[in-house]
This record gives C-alpha cells, structure tokens and sequence, in this order.
C-alpha cells in the first residue's frame, strides 16, 4: 500500500547563490523537494520550540502574570460597552 502523500504547491523563494549551487551539487534533483520540506521543518520545529520556551518563561516571570492580570482589567473594563 503507498503511503499517502499530503497535498502539495509550488513556492517561489530566492536563496543565495552558493547555497543553491551546494543544493545541486549535493542533493539529487528527484529528492530536492523532499530535502528542502525536511530542512523548513527542522526550522520550523526549532522556532516553535524556541517560541514554546519563551512563552513558559514569561508564564513563570511573576513581573509578566502581573502586567497580563492588568490586560484583563482592563479589557473587562470596557467589554461590557459593547
């Protein structure tokens, strides 16, 4: 049975030279797509852990759960106007 594949479009990106002219050099045309989808993931997993970290930082920075309980003050000052 093949695996399912998952749906797919074109994007248009500049890269730099040299880093084009490694991509060619080192990755088969055929597997391109597939290597560049693997790299942008690895990226993307890494930011959102970076931004997962950040976030339980400031969840635990008592001067921040201070500054978001006056956000909700002040927000429900004004929610009941609407």
């Amino acid at each position: 049975m093949k695996k399912q594949e998952s749906k797919k479009i074109n994007q248009t990106f500049s890269i730099p030279l040299d880093v084009s002219q490694d991509l060619h050099t080192f990755v088969k045309r055929r597997e391109m797509s597939q290597f560049v989808s693997n790299a942008i993931r690895k990226e993307l997993a890494s930011k959102k852990e970076e931004l997962k970290q950040a976030y339980l930082a400031s969840n635990e920075d008592e001067g921040q759960q201070t500054s978001m309980e006056d956000w909700k003050n002040t927000i429900n000052d004004g929610s009941n106007e609407w």
